[in-house]
């Protein structure tokens, strides 16, 4: 079987070295490594090219900046394996990682395979180990629909490549893997979880998550429509509309408010608004059954963002930040 890894480029030439040796070294040797420069302006292609001329499986394209998303696109259409993994350039892989992706999808005949993770702050300290909450270790969104609910994150999953024949990553917009994911899931037949953790996340300052650009936390939103577009399209969203919901409530009622209210920027009122009115348009929004499947503190904000109590909100997030 032979695997295609896709590693997009941009501004990271202090993570990539770390992030190609980790790819490298990898115990399975039956992987193409296509890595995307997207039009870096750092010395990145620098470190790429001493990698491509030592390694006979690495390969690099070299793009106009097309974001995130574009960049993984178009690895995907020089992708000539069986199965597509993503990794993030600042984050990388334990050495096994592919082997054992490669065994399970082999084992089980799988559509998707889908290790767990750790979040790391840049100099290696654990912040967590990120589990996914499953109940059976092959199964299906039919079967399961509340893996809907775990990280919709493009890595820690290895893909049929036959699976993106008609999907794509939105380019340039924040959320493009919440966007793609649950439609990628939804079209699997078979989905494998391994407990293992495999992928190893960096928690850095400058990453798009943690962008103070108040405006794009709106993107949420298109991502959500175009999300809740294609279940309908494919006449399942009645099946999921807890799961889709429950998505509106973690993404933007809890994390996306928050992160807006912390932002020190004069809009941030009036972003918050547009999130406020978005979440009105769902029915019975808050009657959902997974909130009980949120923590204690993430309770806690979703009741004070949802009675609009936000200082009380940013109180508690500013005494939480210093603690840590």
């Amino acid at each position: 079987m032979k695997v295609s890894l896709i590693i997009p480029v941009y501004n990271v030439e202090n993570y990539l070295e770390k992030c190609l040796r980790s790819v490298e070294n990898q115990t399975y040797k039956q992987t193409e490594v296509i890595v995307i420069n997207d039009g870096s302006p750092d010395n990145s292609y620098k470190i790429i090219d001493d990698f491509v001329d030592r390694n006979e499986n690495f390969i690099c394209y070299k793009i106009e900046n097309s974001g995130l998303g574009g960049a993984r696109n178009f690895g995907v259409t020089k992708a000539t394996g069986d199965y597509i993994v993503f990794l993030d350039s600042d984050d990388y892989i334990s050495e096994d990682c592919i082997e054992k992706l490669v065994n399970a999808a082999e084992s089980n005949d799988s559509d998707i395979v889908v290790c767990n993770s750790c979040d790391i702050e840049e100099d290696g300290t654990v912040i967590r180990y990120s589990k996914n909450n499953v109940q059976n270790l092959t199964t299906s969104i039919r079967q399961n629909p509340e893996i809907l609910l775990n990280r919709p994150c493009a890595w820690a999953k290895m893909y049929r490549k036959s699976l993106f024949e008609d999907l794509r990553y939105v380019a340039r917009e924040w959320y493009e893997d919440l966007r793609l994911t649950p439609k990628l899931f939804l079209k699997a037949d078979k989905i494998t979880y391994i407990e293992d953790s495999l992928f190893f996340y960096v928690q850095r300052a400058g990453s798009i998550m943690n962008n103070a650009n108040v405006h794009r936390n709106l993107e949420i939103l298109t991502a959500m429509d175009d999300l809740i577009s294609y279940f309908k399209q494919n006449n399942v969203y009645e099946e999921f509309k807890q799961e889709l919901d429950f998505l509106a409530i973690y993404h933007i009622a809890v994390a996306g408010i928050t992160r807006v209210l912390l932002c020190k920027s004069p809009d941030r009122k009036a972003v918050v608004k547009k999130l406020e009115e978005y979440l009105s348009d769902f029915s019975n929004l808050y009657n959902n059954k997974y909130i009980c499947s949120l923590s204690f503190n993430q309770k806690l904000i979703l009741k004070l963002n949802k009675n609009k109590l936000y200082f009380i909100t940013v109180l508690i997030m500013k005494l939480k930040n210093k603690i840590s």
